[in-house]
């Protein structure tokens, strides 16, 4: 099933590439941080480095849709957090893990002014970002005081990535911007804890990841010229 949905995001997304010819193609680099079991509510912790490209396809100055491919590497300790999750150290042993993945998303951009990309210099907005997306944990290791664990096989799941922006226009070719975004997922495999503390919650019973950083995109092509109808 998860690979019918990777094939069907795949196929409308090289759909929409051909069909459009207002798009902007770029880098992404920042950092990259986990949240769940151990750690279920504490912003960039442990932020490790991420690095990625991202495809815009800009439907009009208000409307995007996007597609992204990111490096994040994760890790985490319970030994960072006290007695939260082992509170009898002497029996329970210490949990640590080491994460590397590969995110791919698929995602609709709103911003919030109208924004036609590179036609002037320095137009901005902010924006909302959400959609699908397809993580493949690539490389996990996962250390306690008792033994140590490592997972070298690809390991598929289905995430909800969403986020907000800023961008800007640098020249008539080149945007920037600054993007925090999250992504849910339906699994426990990259601290492979599954309710450590017996506690039952719908946002952490499963891990979640989190970028946030800075792109800059060029585009290819002239918006005016290849599409009268981009000004709606």
């Amino acid at each position: 099933m998860k690979k019918l949905w990777f094939i069907i995001l795949l196929t409308g997304f090289v759909h929409l590439a051909h069909s459009q010819r207002n798009t902007n193609f770029g880098a992404f680099a920042g950092t990259s941080y986990y949240m769940g079991d151990i750690n279920p509510n504490r912003h960039f912790y442990r932020p490790g480095p991420s690095l990625g490209l991202l495809y815009r396809i800009n439907l009009n100055k208000r409307y995007a849709i996007r597609a992204s491919g990111y490096y994040s590497s994760l890790s985490g300790s319970d030994t960072d957090f006290g007695s939260r999750i082992n509170p009898d150290r002497y029996i329970e042993p210490v949990v640590k893990f080491n994460t590397s993945l590969i995110d791919g998303t698929l995602q609709f951009e709103f911003s919030y002014l109208p924004f036609a990309p590179n036609i002037g210099n320095w137009d901005y907005t902010t924006y909302v970002a959400g959609g699908i997306g397809y993580s493949i944990i690539i490389s996990s290791g996962v250390r306690t005081n008792l033994n140590a664990d490592y997972v070298n096989n690809p390991i598929p799941h289905l995430t909800i990535p969403f986020g907000i922006g800023l961008k800007f226009n640098v020249n008539r070719r080149v945007s920037a911007g600054f993007e925090w975004s999250f992504r849910k997922t339906f699994s426990d495999r990259i601290d492979y804890l599954k309710n450590p503390t017996g506690d039952v919650s719908v946002i952490h019973n499963n891990d979640w990841y989190s970028f946030a950083g800075i792109f800059i995109t060029y585009k290819f092509f002239k918006f005016a010229q290849d599409c009268p109808a981009y000004d709606d």
